[in-house]
């Protein structure tokens, strides 16, 4: 089977499910970022011929990916992210039991491998803490939110995973230090934010997302997708 007929039976064979928040002036946004606009420029209700807006977005709005250089300068930019990076088997960890501003102990992630498998090299692995459902209530999403404790990072970093994602606004819990972020991004590991769906997944799952190619960038907005059997 050529690579043209392995992608026809993977659509075909394939539920897709879309973990990308839509990006609209409302959306939650970490303070001292710019909020999402779009300004309209021509319209068919206008009298134009077309339709299309000017976008201004911050590099970490919505669904996004963390490059390196978010915590470290001179490290790899958010185009210098290589085009398989997020792209293998997803890793969905339920630490909905998590209280607010709390931190994931190792503990949890061992539990879950007990019952489900061990995390493999060049997985990506995700922490549902069931924040997306606080997406559309900002007072809420963003304050109290739970993260990764210091030694749950350091251990996906001994596994070797390719990234790390949650569904809050931040991977490190709210009021606390940015341990996870430099534990990770410090070794290679890209952070992805404000998931979405991940109630909705198994344990694994495949996982497509791309970021877009901001030169020099620090994080890009990511379309990310999970595939399922049907």
């Amino acid at each position: 089977m050529n690579t043209i007929e392995k992608l026809l039976d993977l659509l075909e064979s394939s539920r897709f499910v879309d973990m990308t928040h839509d990006l609209d002036e409302s959306i939650p946004y970490w303070p001292t970022h710019k909020p999402f606009s779009a300004e309209l420029g021509d319209h068919q209700s206008k009298g134009d011929e077309s339709y299309w807006r000017t976008i201004t977005i911050g590099e970490h709005s919505g669904t996004h990916i963390d490059a390196l250089s978010h915590f470290f300068e001179g490290s790899k930019n958010v185009d210098e992210i290589p085009l398989t990076q997020i792209i293998g088997r997803g890793v969905n960890i339920d630490v909905t039991d998590t209280p607010p501003c709390g931190r994931v102990p190792l503990e949890a992630v061992k539990a879950f491998e007990r019952e489900n498998g061990e995390i493999r090299e060049g997985d990506i692995v995700f922490f549902r803490f069931g924040w997306d459902e606080k997406w559309t209530d900002n007072e809420n999403f963003l304050k109290d939110w739970p993260g990764t404790s210091e030694e749950t990072a350091e251990y996906l970093l001994s596994r070797k995973v390719k990234a790390v994602g949650c569904d809050t606004l931040a991977l490190d819990a709210f009021g606390g230090e940015n341990v996870s972020h430099r534990v990770l991004l410090g070794n290679g590991i890209n952070i992805i934010e404000n998931v979405d769906k991940l109630g909705e997944l198994p344990a694994f799952f495949g996982v497509i997302g791309l970021p877009c190619r901001f030169k020099g960038g620090s994080g890009s907005t990511l379309r990310l997708v999970a595939l399922l059997d049907r």
